[in-house]
This record gives C-alpha cells, structure tokens and sequence, in this order.
C-alpha cells in the first residue's frame, strides 16, 4: 500500500470515528429533552372509580438544558402573633441538592451529586437512576434510585410532575 492509499485510509477512519463520537453526543444531548423543565414530585393515588390523581408535595427539581439540576424542598412554618387566634403558615423553599445529570441510555441516567444541603454523607457521589415518560401524559415522570448502590439493597421509587418547561414563558 502507498503513502497516499494509507494517507487516506487514516483520514476516513478518524473522520468515521469523529462522526460517530458527534453522532453519539448529539444522541445524548437529544436524550435530555424529555427531562428539561420544573418538576414537582407528586404521590400517585388511585381512586375506587379508578381515576388517577396526583397530590403536590413541596418538593421541586429543576432540570436545565446544560445538564445542572437542583432539588428545592419547601417547609411550613406556622408564625402566631400575640393576639392571634390561629397561626399564619408561612413557607420557606431551599435547595437541598445540585449537581449535574449524565445521560446513559433513553431509560437511564446518572446524577453527581456535587452539594447535598441535608445529607454530607451525600456531596461528591453519583446516583444511579432509571426513568421512565408516562405513556399517557408527558408530564408524568417516574424515577427509580438504589440508594445502596447494589440490586439487593432495593429501589425506591418516585413520581415527578412537571409544573413547567425551562423556557416557556
């Protein structure tokens, strides 16, 4: 083989092997899309009639289109004045953890958890988690976390709702 046969046998390999690295970045940042927005993590009750119903809970996740996410959680605190009769609620919402997500498949992704507020025991770890887009309503999402990091120690399981996507308006 030539120099110029071999020449251009290592330019297609790389270009080949660039547009496949590319290919899979994009396929990647794709992956995300589903995630991106404000969600709420909801408890998921089915009623007799067999309708189902989401109930609110004061926990928030923001999932944004560089990867960063945070989860804020919300805290009732009753503040009762000298003369009044029944207290006035008052909610105080702080981030609780932040860091980055790391998609792995269109089912699984990591999360590094860079500060965790609550948990220090949690700063600088990564959570494996598995998800899934509710067949009938977009704005259902389904996480599963192995908090022990093994399949025998379990998976818990989560509901999200998402309250609004980043960038509407």
């Amino acid at each position: 083989m030539n120099a110029k046969k071999f020449m251009l046998l290592l330019a297609v390999m790389i270009f080949g092997s660039l547009c496949t690295v590319n290919a899979q970045k994009e396929n990647k940042e794709e992956m995300i899309k589903p995630l991106i927005g404000i969600w709420q993590y909801v408890e998921e009750v089915v009623k007799a009639d067999g309708q189902t119903i989401y109930i609110g809970k004061e926990i928030y996740k923001t999932i944004r289109e560089d990867k960063s996410y945070c989860v804020m959680a919300g805290v009732d605190i009753p503040i009762k004045e000298e003369n009044q009769e029944n207290p006035t609620i008052s909610t105080v919402t702080f981030i609780t953890q932040q860091g980055e997500i790391e998609m792995t498949s269109g089912s699984t992704y990591l999360e590094y958890i860079n500060k965790h507020y609550i948990d220090k025991n949690l700063n600088n770890t990564i959570s494996n988690l598995r998800y899934r887009v509710s067949d009938k309503n977009p704005n259902i999402l389904y996480i599963e976390y192995n908090l022990g990091g093994n399949e025998e120690s379990g998976w818990i399981s989560e509901v999200w709702m998402r309250v609004l996507p980043l960038g509407a308006r």
